[in-house]
């Protein structure tokens, strides 16, 4: 008799520990995960480019029911921990995206305008993953991806006078675009352009994608200067896209610049470049 009464409270109890978690599955837990596409220049990368985030990186996330138009923003670092409870909106087994963006930005109806010629971070970040069921115990999956396209110009020559190391490349390019965080698109914005300088033999600039023949580069290579658009030595590539990276190499011979192959590195090729330049 004892060992029946023993067991239907055991029983009991069970079954009470079972209706408190269903009572409250609120407050489970938001579990997020956060990678880093190759390429990224973040806080902590490794030899093949990719990484992760420090603890004290600060993101802005977003998560959106986009059929309720209904959203929360949230200032987020890898240690920050998010109950399903701070969702309001989210009844269990609603369909939401989770969205985010580095470094964090203010968000207005979850889109932000993006100036590279005034951002102390160029290279911008983001993240988006739809499909999410409010309530699940699965860990959210966010790989950051570049929002921006990388132009990289590298020179050469075999002419011992030539400085390679003193040679200023200006890239003249549109320089705003505005994001949508939650449909995961950018757009150029405006029609204002800025001019950014490097120097030395390879140079890099981050462009907000546009079509080629708006992006310009000025070459000074001693008292030689040479202005070409960047549409003209790119022939059958007519923009540069979000994430991927253009690569020009520049040969100095006899007083002239040749140019060699610019290929799309790190996704499908999209043709190479050869051409010349007589300064």
């Amino acid at each position: 008799m004892n060992r029946l009464i023993c067991t239907t409270v055991l029983l009991a109890a069970v079954a009470l520990a079972g209706c408190k978690r269903e009572e409250h599955p609120a407050r489970q837990r938001i579990a997020i995960a956060t990678t880093i596409e190759p390429l990224t220049r973040a806080p902590q990368l490794d030899d093949e480019g990719s990484g992760r985030f420090a603890d004290t990186d600060r993101l802005t996330l977003l998560v959106s029911d986009d059929a309720a138009r209904q959203s929360a923003q949230f200032g987020y670092t890898p240690q920050t921990t998010l109950y399903w409870s701070e969702l309001g909106f989210a009844a269990p087994g609603t369909t939401l995206t989770f969205a985010a963006c580095y470094p964090e930005q203010e968000l207005a109806g979850g889109r932000f305008d993006f100036d590279l010629e005034q951002a102390a971070e160029k290279d911008l970040l983001l993240a988006r993953t739809a499909g999410v069921s409010a309530g699940t115990e699965r860990t959210i999956d966010l790989s950051f991806r570049h929002a921006m396209h990388r132009l990289v110009v590298t020179y050469q020559t075999s002419d011992p006078d030539v400085a390679l190391d003193a040679i200023e490349t200006r890239c003249t390019a549109q320089s705003t675009c505005t994001v949508d965080l939650a449909a995961g698109t950018l757009t150029p914005a405006g029609t204002r352009q800025a001019t950014f300088t490097e120097s030395g033999r390879e140079v890099r600039f981050l462009l907000v994608p546009q079509p080629t023949d708006g992006v310009s580069l000025e070459l000074h290579v001693g008292a030689d200067i040479r202005k070409v658009s960047l549409g003209e030595l790119a022939e059958g590539i007519d923009r540069i896209e979000s994430g991927r990276q253009l690569h020009v190499t520049l040969t100095i011979r006899n007083g002239r610049i040749e140019f060699g192959d610019a290929v799309i590195e790190g996704w499908e090729d999209q043709g190479s470049i050869e051409d010349e330049i007589i300064l």
